[in-house]
Order: C-alpha cells, then structure tokens, then sequence
C-alpha cells in the first residue's frame, strides 16, 4: 500500500504542476496530457500518459506487481523537470541573450580584425 501512495503523490504533484504552469484544472492526469496538446513536447506528454497509466493499473492487486516502478519514476522525473524548467518567456530571455553575445563577439572580431588591418597598411 506505501508504494500505491507514493504513485498518488507523484500523479498529485504532476496535477499540481500542469495546473500552475499550464492552467489545465479539470480532468485526472491522463485527460490533462491530452488536453495539453501543443503546450507539452510528445515525449513529455508520453511520460505523463505512462504515469497515468501506471497509477490506473496500480488499483489492480493482479496488475500493480508488474508495474516498473523505476520506468515511472525516471517518467515523474522527466515530466517535473520540464514542467518546473523555465517558461516561455525564460526560455526566450536565454535565446535573445545567447543570439546578441554571440553577435557581439562576432562584432568584436570584425572590429580586430580591421584595426589590424589598418595597423598593418600605417594608418594608425
């Protein structure tokens, strides 16, 4: 029975996190995954239909002995590391960020490269 509750807690925090940074409320996990269509890549939207799955069959005292365990907690895991990751808007700071050093370093190169030149040629 403890490691029925432990599923419960994982499926219960799963919930909690689509409904904080997704805003799906309504349904059980798995009616979740599937209304978050576009807003979850396919292999998290996998895992959490996995987890899902595995908390229905855990309700089944034939069934829940052959539940991997382990694949549903490296699924759980999956699945709050990228729900708790940074968000849209995060990721697109990073991006930006990542895109205008990347150019500024570029920028830095051309601007060497020309003072070398003129260096070179004796106009400085």
């Amino acid at each position: 029975m403890g490691v029925d509750r432990e599923l419960a807690r994982r499926v219960d925090r799963l919930e909690r996190l689509m409904a904080r940074r997704l805003g799906l409320t309504r349904g059980h996990l798995a009616e979740r995954a599937e209304q978050a269509r576009r807003l979850l890549p396919a292999e998290v939207r996998r895992d959490l239909l996995d987890v899902a799955e595995a908390a229905h069959l855990a309700g089944h005292p034939r069934i829940a002995p052959q539940i991997d365990r382990r694949a549903v907690r490296r699924a759980h895991d999956r699945a709050v590391a990228h729900l708790t990751g940074p968000g849209p808007r995060e990721r697109r700071r990073i991006l930006h960020s990542r895109a205008l050093g990347a150019l500024l370093g570029r920028l830095a190169l051309v601007a060497a490269g020309v003072a070398g030149l003129l260096l070179w040629r004796g106009f400085l």
